[in-house]
């Protein structure tokens, strides 16, 4: 994995109080009391959920501290400034969680119960079920609820559940070796199994930095980024939007050594390959988002959802494909809001759309047309893994 560029990191968007609950402060800035000692921290509001099932995370919404300051002064601690120990999910020893706030800590009570299920079901299926031989499993978008004994529902998280094929263990993202075929991937949670269907097949898998310039142009597949008024030219510079005429040189800024990074509104990826025969396929890419609601500083916290349409025109062989509404890119965000820098390559593998493959060369076009922008006003898109074509005849 290489270094962000400038312009990934200065994605920061929208770090807005409206997004979170609001904390009231008092006139004195929190900055100014850094140095101050705390005698006293306690509890002035305790947090809308106190009541757990075991495998959940603690959620913090709505808790309020007092802290007491040994000049007798008070003030209450933004949400951003208190810290909670713990971010593992929740076990039945647990009974309290430890916040934190400068030197005092206090604890929150609450109550894990265990977690007894009577069925599992999938309500959503992932953004993806059909994946190419060689590209990564991607099981984001699949919701799974739980039916608890004492007759509640429950929306069981991916990270409480184990996956399998045919008696064998696969997780979300793992690389795919199975050979073409269709699949039952099969849920396990709290001694209950649901399960759905997927699709492997052959096709195409065209790694995004695999960029044309001089010593490529003999490859079979490969990647070109140009913008309106450019035959073939690359972004060297994200950050200021220059446009550069291609070279070898150029061209591996632009492309780093695993991923492309993040791509200016206005530019035009093209993926070239080669097919032997006339084939339909589905197109998917495997990208991250980049449009934070939430940051600090030039470190992510939480990343948001990207509508797909919204993010790029495709062109398949000069046709325009339509991308539905509901075509996601999903961001992610960590389980308490602290900085998690996984997420600038949070992959996901969302499918897009068809195409009729022509014999021969064959040209897919992301025309990049985000309208997405963060609070310091830049505009971001997406960083991009790959592109592949996946046969669905």
């Amino acid at each position: 994995m290489t270094k962000l560029r400038k312009t990934s990191v200065l994605l920061l968007s929208f770090l807005l109080c409206s997004c979170h609950d609001q904390d009231y402060v008092l006139s004195t800035p929190s900055e100014e009391l850094v140095d101050k000692k705390v005698s006293l921290l306690e509890i002035a509001t305790l947090p809308k959920k106190t009541s757990y099932y075991e495998g959940e995370y603690f959620n913090r919404s709505g808790l309020k501290l007092l802290a007491t300051f040994e000049d007798g002064t008070t003030y209450q601690p933004l949400n951003t400034e208190i810290t909670i120990s713990s971010h593992e999910c929740l076990t039945l020893e647990t009974n309290y969680v430890l916040a934190s706030y400068l030197n005092a800590s206090v604890e929150i009570p609450i109550e894990v119960k265990e977690l007894e299920l009577e069925s599992l079901s999938v309500l959503s299926l992932p953004y993806t079920t059909t994946y190419a031989i060689g590209g990564n499993f991607a099981f984001q978008g699949l919701v799974i609820k739980g039916k608890v004994k004492d007759g509640d529902e429950k929306e069981i998280s991916l990270d409480e559940v184990s996956f399998s094929i045919e008696g064998n263990a696969v997780h979300d993202q793992d690389e795919i070796s199975l050979s073409a075929g269709a699949y039952k991937v099969v849920i396990d949670a709290y001694h209950q199994q649901a399960s759905f269907d997927i699709q492997i097949v052959n096709g195409y898998k065209i790694e995004a930095e695999n960029i044309l310039f001089t010593s490529t142009t003999s490859k079979n597949d490969y990647v070109r980024i140009r913008n309106e008024e450019d035959e073939a030219y690359i972004t060297q510079n994200n950050s200021t939007g220059h446009i550069r005429p291609i070279a070898d040189e150029t061209a591996l800024l632009a492309s780093g050594g695993s991923y492309l990074g993040d791509i200016l509104s206005g530019n035009i990826i093209d993926f070239y390959f080669y097919s032997a025969i006339q084939e339909t396929a589905e197109i998917a890419i495997r990208a991250s988002s980049c449009y934070m609601t939430f940051g600090d500083g030039w470190t992510p916290k939480m990343m948001s959802d990207e509508q797909v349409n919204r993010l790029f025109d495709a062109y398949a062989n000069g046709e325009k494909i339509a991308i539905d509404d509901d075509v996601i890119l999903p961001g992610k965000g960590d389980k308490d809001s602290e900085i998690d820098m996984s997420l600038w390559v949070n992959w996901q593998t969302v499918s897009f759309g068809l195409m009729s493959l022509t014999k021969g060369w064959n040209t897919i076009s992301l025309k990049i047309t985000s309208d997405y922008v963060n609070y310091l006003g830049y505009g971001c898109s997406f960083n991009l893994d790959y592109l592949s074509v996946n046969f669905v005849d």
